[in-house]
C-alpha cells in the first residue's frame, strides 16, 4: 500500500472534517460555545461526515492499487476549506466578538495545516510512513480542541455612568431612512434636475456613501445605524435561525460570490427574536428630555408602531389615479406595477401619514420613519438601463427604467412634503443602510442559467449614503468616510446629547459647521446602557 494511503483513513478522515464543520458554525454561533451544546453540534456533523465518507472507505478497501490522486485532492479540498474558514471571518468581522474569531482563524489554522500534510503526504517522495489513520486522528483532535480557543475569560465589573449628566441643547432632528435607494441614482437624478428635493439637500448640506457591513443581514444594519454598536454588541445578527440539537443557528457560512447561507440539514427555520441589547438613539434621547416619535423603523420591537400605521393604512387600490398611472408606466407586465411601485407607494404614504399624525410638538424632539418601498421596486427594476449587470438582457427595460425613476420622483416629492410641514425647525438626516446592486456572480450565473430575468440585490455589500441638512451643518461638503456605526452618534451630538465609550461609531465632525463646532463640547461618558458599559 502507498504511503499516503496509509496515512488517509477516510472514516477518520470524514468524521474529523464534520468537526472542522461544526467548529465553523461554532465561530459564527458563539452563544453556542460551552461543553454540552458544543458536543451535540460536534457529534452529529462527525458522524455524518462518516458516514458520507463511508463509500470511499469501502471502495479503496477493494480497490488494488491506491493512488496518491486521492490525498492531493484532499489536499487541495482541506486548502479550499482554510480559505472559507478566513473567509467567513473577515465577513462577519462586525458580528462576532474576539473569542468567536479566535475560534474562526484556529479552524482555518488547522484546515491549512491538513492540507499541507495531506499534499506532502502525496508528492513527497521521503515522506515518512506513519501509522494508518495517524493523520486524520491527529486533526480529528485538533478541531475538537478549537472551541477552546473561545473560551471567555473573566469580565472585568463595567464602569458606572456618572450619576449627572451635561444638560442637553434644544435641537429638534428628523430622521428618514430609506430602504434600498441607490446613491448613485440619487446623485443622478440631482444633477438632471427629476429630484429637485434631492438636488437642494445636496446643494445646502453635507452627503456621501456610507460604508456598510459585510454581510446583508437586514435586521443587523437598521439596529447597527440605531444603536452605533456592532452586531456583535448590540446582538441583533438575523432574521431568522435555523433550530438543531445544539440550539438555535442565528448565522451560518454564506459561499463567497453568493447569497447562499450553509448549515445543516434538516434545520427548522423560524423567525429570530430581534431584541437588541443595546438602546437605539431615541431611546436614549427619550431618556436624556427629549420627545421621540418612530415609526417603520425595521427590526424594531419595542415603538410597537402597527396600531399606529393601521390606523392610518393605505391600500394601493385607493392611490389617486394620476399617480397610479405615473407608477404604471406604459410597457410593464400586466401586476406587476401592483406587485412593486404601486404597492411600495401605499406602504409609504402609510408611514408619512401616521407621522403627520403623530408628530412630537416638545422644543427638542426627533422624528424618525423608514420609508422602505424603494426595496419593493429596486430588486425587479434596478437592472434595467445599467451596464454592471453581466451584460444580460433584461425584459421591458423601457419601462422598468421609467418606473424606477417615477418612484425616485414620488420618494423626491414626499421628502419635499415631509420637509415643508415639518422640517423647518430641524436638522434633517436622510440615510440608506445599503443599497441595492448587482447580485453576487453565482447568483447573477444561476439565474441565468435558469432562464431567469436579472434582478437587483443588496447581497454584493454595496455601500448606502448619509445626507445631513440644516442647523449646524455645513454646506456642499462631500462626506469620504462615513460609516453606518457612525450614524446614531452624530444624532446624538446633534441632539445636544453627550457621546458613550462604549459606542463603536465616530461623531461625523467634518459635517458640522464652524458656528456649531466653535459652540460645541462633546462630553464623553461610559454608556447609557443602564446594565453598564458593554
Amino acid at each position: 500500500m502507498s504511503e499516503p494511503s496509509r496515512s488517509f483513513h477516510p472514516l477518520l478522515t470524514g468524521a474529523a472534517a464534520g468537526v472542522a464543520w461544526a467548529d465553523l458554525l461554532l465561530g459564527l454561533n458563539p452563544h453556542l460555545v460551552s461543553p454540552g451544546p458544543s458536543f451535540l453540534l460536534a457529534a452529529p456533523c462527525a458522524a455524518l461526515g462518516a458516514l458520507v465518507a463511508s463509500p470511499v472507505f469501502f471502495f479503496r478497501r477493494a480497490a488494488a492499487k491506491p493512488r496518491r490522486a486521492g490525498a492531493t485532492l484532499f489536499g487541495l479540498l482541506a486548502g479550499l476549506f482554510a480559505l472559507f474558514a478566513e473567509a467567513q471571518r473577515t465577513i462577519f468581522y462586525s458580528f462576532v466578538d474576539g473569542n468567536a474569531r479566535r475560534i474562526l482563524g484556529g479552524t482555518a489554522v488547522v484546515a491549512g495545516l491538513w492540507a499541507l500534510v495531506s499534499l506532502g503526504a502525496a508528492l513527497a517522495p521521503g515522506w515518512r510512513r506513519a501509522p494508518k489513520g495517524a493523520a486524520a486522528a491527529l486533526f480529528l483532535v485538533l478541531f475538537l480542541a478549537v472551541p477552546l480557543l473561545g473560551a471567555r475569560g473573566r469580565k472585568s465589573a463595567p464602569l458606572a455612568t456618572p450619576p449627572t449628566l451635561p444638560a442637553a441643547a434644544t435641537r429638534s432632528l428628523l430622521v428618514v431612512g430609506l430602504d434600498g435607494v441607490s446613491w448613485d441614482r440619487v446623485t443622478e437624478g440631482a444633477s438632471e434636475g427629476t429630484l429637485p428635493t434631492f438636488a437642494e439637500l445636496l446643494k445646502r448640506g453635507t452627503a456621501g456613501p456610507l460604508e456598510t457591513l459585510g454581510a446583508f443581514e437586514r435586521s443587523a444594519l437598521w439596529t447597527t445605524a440605531s444603536t452605533g454598536k456592532r452586531p456583535s454588541k448590540h446582538g441583533v445578527v438575523s432574521q431568522e435561525n435555523r433550530e438543531t440539537v445544539a440550539g438555535s443557528l442565528f448565522l451560518r457560512p454564506i459561499l463567497p460570490g453568493s447569497s447562499l447561507r450553509l448549515g445543516l440539514p434538516l434545520a427548522r427555520v423560524r423567525a429570530a427574536a430581534r431584541v437588541t441589547r443595546s438602546l437605539p438613539f431615541w431611546e436614549i434621547l427619550g431618556r436624556r428630555g427629549h420627545e421621540a416619535a418612530v415609526l417603520g423603523w425595521p427590526a424594531d420591537t419595542k415603538t410597537r408602531t402597527e396600531e399606529r400605521l393601521d390606523l392610518f393604512r393605505v391600500e394601493p387600490s385607493r392611490l389617486d389615479r394620476p399617480l397610479v398611472r405615473a407608477l404604471s408606466p406604459e410597457g410593464l407586465p400586466r401586476g406587476l406595477a401592483a406587485r412593486t411601485t404601486l404597492t411600495g407607494a401605499a406602504r409609504d404614504l402609510t408611514v408619512l401619514g401616521a407621522a403627520f399624525g403623530t408628530v412630537p410638538r416638545g422644543p427638542n424632539n426627533v422624528l424618525v420613519l423608514v420609508l422602505s418601498g424603494a426595496g419593493e421596486v429596486s430588486r425587479p427594476f434596478g437592472p434595467a438601463g445599467d451596464p454592471r449587470y453581466w451584460g444580460l438582457p433584461v425584459p421591458d427595460p423601457e419601462a422598468k427604467r421609467r418606473a424606477l425613476k417615477a418612484y425616485y420622483r414620488f420618494l423626491d416629492d414626499l421628502l419635499r412634503d415631509l420637509l415643508e410641514r415639518e422640517g423647518r425647525d430641524r436638522t434633517l438626516c436622510v440615510f440608506t443602510p445599503a443599497s441595492f446592486g448587482p447580485r453576487p456572480p453565482l447568483d447573477a450565473i444561476g439565474a441565468f442559467l435558469r432562464a431567469e430575468p436579472p434582478e437587483a440585490a443588496p447581497d454584493a455589500g454595496e455601500d448606502g449614503f448619509l445626507l445631513l441638512h440644516g442647523a449646524g451643518i455645513r454646506t456642499g461638503v462631500r462626506l469620504t468616510s462615513a460609516h453606518l456605526l457612525d450614524v446614531a452618534p452624530t444624532l446624538l451630538v446633534l441632539a445636544g446629547e453627550p457621546m458613550a465609550r462604549d459606542i463603536d461609531g465616530r461623531v461625523l465632525a467634518e459635517a458640522f459647521d464652524e458656528s456649531f463646532a466653535r459652540s460645541t463640547s462633546i462630553p464623553i461618558v461610559t454608556t447609557f446602557e443602564p446594565d453598564g458599559a458593554q
